[in-house]
C-alpha cells in the first residue's frame, strides 16, 4: 500500500535511499539542510556516513566518510546510534567501547564521553541517544537497563531505571526519543513496550505488550515522536511501524512500500548483468517493498516525513507524512 491514511492522517510512500553505499546501516539522525548522519555497524562495514537527502527521488549523495577523516578509527568500535547537538557536533554511542564519541560535522574525531561500568556516566553497552532541550544528552544505557542524562563534557546529571518488567523498569531498551513537553519516550525493547517518562524520569504510562496484534510489539527496537503527538514505534520483529495518537490510541501500521529500486540500488543492478537476470526471474518482487528487521524509525519536522531504517535491506523507506487527508470519492 502506497498511501496508509486513518484518522485524518496519510502516510504517502515516497521513495526509497540505499544500496551497497549504507551496507549494515541500523540509525540516523538529522542535521543542518539536508544532512543526515547514519550509522553503519556491520563486519567490515562499520562508519558513520554524512548523507544529503534532498525532497525528490534520487536527490541523495554522500558528503562524508567519517573513516577516511580518521584512519583504522573504526577498527575496533562498533557505532549504535547517532544525534547531532546544539553544538552541530555529531554524538555516535558505542557498544565495544562504552563511550559516546564525538565528531565536528564533518567527521573529524574530537573526544570521547564516559567509560565502562555501571556508575555515574558510565556505561554497558550504550545505545540511543537524544539531545533534551537544555542541550544534554539522554543516553539508553542498555545493559545496565537505564537511561542517563550527561551534558556533552561527560558530567552526569540525572539517571533512572533498574533491571525489571515493573513499571519504570527495563530489560535491554534501546531507542529513544523526545517530544516537545520533555517527555522522553523509550523502546524497552525485551519487555517489548515503550514507557513515558517526564524530564526527569517520572514514570507517566507505557503501552505494549508481546505479540503481533495492533499495540503490541516484539522487540520494540526505536521510538519517534512528531510536532502533532503522534508516536511511532518501529516493532522490530514484526517487521513494521505502529502508528499511536498521543494518548497511545492506535493509528495504523506500516508493513514497507519500496516499489522501486533506489538510485544506487539501479546502478548495482543495471551494472551487473547477472544480478539483473537473476532479479527478473523470481516468481515475485512483492516481498522487496516491505520491512525486514527495521532497526530505527525518525520524523523529519522540516519536510514533515517519516524515515524508516529498513536494516536488512540497506536502505530507507521515506514516507510524507499528509494532516486532513480525505479519500477519493468515486461515482460509478
Amino acid at each position: 500500500m502506497l498511501t496508509t491514511s486513518a484518522s485524518g492522517r496519510a502516510f504517502d510512500f515516497s521513495h526509497i535511499v540505499g544500496g551497497r553505499q549504507i551496507t549494515g546501516i541500523v540509525n540516523l539522525a538529522f542535521g543542518e539542510d539536508d544532512d543526515v548522519y547514519i550509522v553503519k555497524k556491520a563486519a567490515g562495514f562499520t562508519d558513520v556516513l554524512r548523507l544529503s537527502i534532498g525532497d525528490v527521488p534520487e536527490d541523495e549523495e554522500i558528503t562524508a566518510t567519517f573513516s577516511q577523516v580518521n584512519d583504522r578509527f573504526f577498527r575496533g568500535a562498533w557505532p549504535a546510534c547517532v544525534a547531532v547537538g546544539l553544538d552541530s557536533n555529531v554524538y555516535v554511542t558505542d557498544e565495544l567501547r562504552n563511550v559516546v564519541t564525538v565528531f565536528d560535522r564533518d567527521g573529524l574525531f574530537l573526544n570521547h564521553v564516559g567509560g565502562g561500568g555501571n556508575g555515574e556516566g558510565q556505561f554497558d553497552r550504550p545505545s540511543g541517544i537524544v539531545f533534551n532541550a537544555s542541550g544534554n544528552m539522554l543516553i539508553v544505557d542498555t545493559l545496565n537497563h537505564r537511561v542517563q542524562e550527561v551534558t556533552t563534557d561527560g558530567t552526569f546529571v540525572n539517571g533512572w531505571g533498574s533491571q525489571g518488567s515493573a513499571e519504570g523498569q527495563f530489560q535491554s531498551p534501546w531507542g529513544i526519543a523526545v517530544d516537545s513537553n520533555g517527555d522522553v519516550y523509550v523502546a524497552d525493547h525485551k519487555n517489548h513496550r515503550v514507557q513515558k517518562f517526564d524530564s526527569t524520569g517520572g514514570l507517566i504510562s507505557s503501552i505494549g505488550e508481546h505479540g503481533s496484534e495492533p499495540g503490541q510489539f516484539d522487540h520494540p527496537s526505536d521510538v519517534a515522536v512528531d510536532p502533532d503527538g503522534d508516536i511511532y514505534v518501529c516493532d522490530w520483529v514484526n517487521n513494521r511501524v505502529q502508528v499511536f495518537d498521543r494518548e497511545y490510541g492506535f493509528i495504523s501500521e506500516l508493513g514497507g512500500a519500496a516499489i522501486e529500486l533506489s538510485k544506487w540500488q539501479k546502478q548495482y543492478v543495471r551494472g551487473n548483468p547477472d544480478v539483473h537476470k537473476a532479479r527478473r526471474r523470481v516468481a515475485s518482487l512483492d516481498l522487496e517493498a516491505k520491512f525486514a528487521l527495521p532497526t530505527g524509525v525518525k520524523f523529519d519536522v522540516a519536510r514533515s516525513r517519516l524515515f524508516v531504517i529498513d536494516s536488512q535491506r540497506w536502505r530507507i523507506q521515506i514516507f510524507e507524512k499528509l494532516d486532513g487527508y480525505a479519500d477519493p470519492q468515486f461515482n460509478i
